[in-house]
Order: C-alpha cells, then sequence, then structure tokens
C-alpha cells in the first residue's frame, strides 16, 4: 500500500513509521528498503484485500499521475469483502495497473466488480512479449477508424494479447515510450488495435472517461508497409 492512516491523516511510508490500515484499521508498518519500492504492510502476513498484490516502480509511477485522493480506493462487494482499486476516479472509473501475471479468472472478476473499469498493462515486464508483439504488428492489417490507423494484430502472433482478449473493458498495454496500445475490440482470431498518446490517455482518465472502441468506417483492410515504432 502507498498510504496509511496515521491520527486521521492519510501519509505515505518512511523509515520507522507505524500506522494504521486505512480500510482493515490493523497495524501496518513502513517498508522502506533499497529494493522494493517504499510501501505500508499489514504486520499479519494476510492483506485485508486478496487482490492486493506488491507493487514495483512502474505500478506507483502510473498511480502517481492521479491525485493522492483518488488513489488507493476501496469499495466492497454484496458480501462486504473488500476490493481497493489503484485509482478510483471521482465519476466511478477504476484503474487497474497491472504488472505481475495474473490469472484470467481474476481478471474477470475484478472487471464484474468494478464495471467501469480500465487495465493498464506493462508490456516490458518479459522480453517475449515485446519480441512478440514486434512480429504481430510485422504481421497486421491496416485500417481506418474515425480516421486514426486501426491495426489488426493476431493473437497466434502474441501470447500476451491472447491472454487479454475479449474482456469486456479496453485493455492498455504500456511499452515504456510515449504511445500506448489500446485493445479496441477483441475478434475470434485477432484485436483490433490503435494508439493514443500516454498524456492524451491520462486525460481521458482524468475526466473519468475510457478510451473509446474502436469503429471501423472502411470495411476494405489493407497490409501494413513500412516499419511503425511501437
Amino acid at each position: 500500500m502507498k498510504f496509511a492512516d496515521l491520527n486521521g491523516e492519510r501519509l505515505e511510508p518512511a523509515p520507522k513509521l507505524k500506522a494504521k490500515c486505512p480500510f482493515c484499521e490493523s497495524d501496518v508498518v513502513a517498508r522502506c528498503g533499497k529494493v522494493r519500492v517504499w510501501h505500508w504492510a499489514h504486520k499479519s502476513t494476510r492483506h485485508c484485500d486478496h487482490w492486493w498484490k506488491a507493487e514495483k516502480q512502474w505500478h506507483r509511477d502510473w498511480k502517481n499521475l492521479f491525485p493522492n485522493e483518488w488513489q488507493e480506493q476501496g469499495r466492497r462487494d454484496a458480501s462486504g469483502e473488500l476490493h481497493i482499486a489503484d485509482v478510483l476516479t471521482p465519476q466511478g472509473l477504476a484503474l487497474e495497473f497491472q504488472h505481475s501475471a495474473i490469472g484470467r479468472e481474476e481478471v474477470e472478476r475484478r472487471t464484474a466488480f468494478h464495471q467501469e473499469i480500465c487495465w493498464v498493462v506493462d508490456g516490458m515486464r518479459l522480453e517475449s512479449t515485446i519480441k512478440q508483439f514486434k512480429n504481430a504488428l510485422a504481421h497486421a492489417r491496416l485500417s481506418n477508424s474515425r480516421g486514426a490507423s486501426v491495426y489488426e494484430v493476431y493473437y497466434y502472433d502474441s501470447r500476451s494479447l491472447k491472454r487479454w482478449r475479449g474482456l469486456n473493458a479496453p485493455v492498455v498495454i504500456d511499452f515504456g515510450i510515449e504511445d500506448v496500445w489500446v485493445i479496441g475490440r477483441s475478434l475470434e482470431n485477432s484485436a483490433l488495435m490503435y494508439t493514443l498518446k500516454k498524456t492524451a490517455l491520462v486525460e481521458q482518465f482524468q475526466s473519468g472517461n475510457r478510451p473509446p472502441p474502436v469503429q471501423i468506417t472502411q470495411p476494405q483492410y489493407r497490409r501494413r508497409r513500412g516499419r511503425r515504432r511501437f
């Protein structure tokens, strides 16, 4: 966790600090080592949100693009079970920043719980993910939607894309450059994808909006020509 409660104040971790979890009110301690990102940890081995995973700096960097009061906001399901969104906008849009591997069943449960949600996935975690996506782009077909370039990228070229297909929510893939890639629509054997400037995406999120789905305006695809940096 990035924030804990100390006498009613929401604090970030610092060496030797102790505080309370803002959700379950159990004791937490500041972990301020040299390897992992500084964070609050429950004294017990069990976190109050069983979906919680340890954060990397990539994760924290995305969260820090939004106001502190939007970060780590908890909601409960019908049974009272707590789930903490990485970011929850005032309009009710949940943002989940996913670095580590995650099972499809858990992704679908989180999506169904939040409903208004967008996933942002770290495409840099594995070298094979980058390599496969480059190969998928080399075989992609190019079309047009609302004046923007849309790439039909085939799942058999990218295991990562296949894992994120068909989700009832937008998925954004971050490869650590100025443009992010958005899965705008999932088809049976491929995904329709387009790029957005990261700054433009953050502005959409700040307004409570998700990246729009793809609407094909030209039925005829054409093969890509040349190379595109991604």
